[in-house]
């Protein structure tokens, strides 16, 4: 374990030693910190965090989810949870209405399909 401390920065750190695993080193000036942080989990997996710290809030990286068993446990058991149904089938678009298009009598008309009524289409 040891501490510095030089006009406005420090720095310190510590290691346990022990079958935790713990351990920590932080350095900073007045307002800003950046250091990390370890650790051994319940299921002796080894996790260690970067963080720094200052005006704009405290920032973590590295190991900060959830540990390695529960990341599994809940794959397999979103791998059990039922399915959305697929998608329903586009519907087909209408056949939109031209005017001036020339109609079954040789003049200037409309032409429109009818959606659901298969190969219908009137003119006028």
């Amino acid at each position: 374990m040891g501490m510095t401390v030089a006009g406005g920065a420090y720095n310190f750190g510590f290691n346990t030693g022990d079958a935790t695993g713990h351990s920590r080193v932080e350095s900073g000036t007045a307002g800003n910190a950046v250091g990390s942080y370890s650790y051994i989990d319940a299921n002796g997996d080894r996790r260690t965090v970067q963080y720094s710290a200052g005006p704009d809030g405290f920032k973590a990286t590295g190991d900060v989810g959830v540990d390695r068993k529960t990341a599994e446990a809940a794959a397999a058991m979103a791998a059990l949870a039922p399915k959305a149904p697929p998608a329903a089938a586009p519907v087909a678009p209408v056949a939109p209405v031209v005017p001036g298009a020339w109609g079954y009598w040789g003049a200037p008309g409309y032409s429109v399909v009818l959606p659901g009524l298969a190969g219908y289409a009137a003119r006028w």
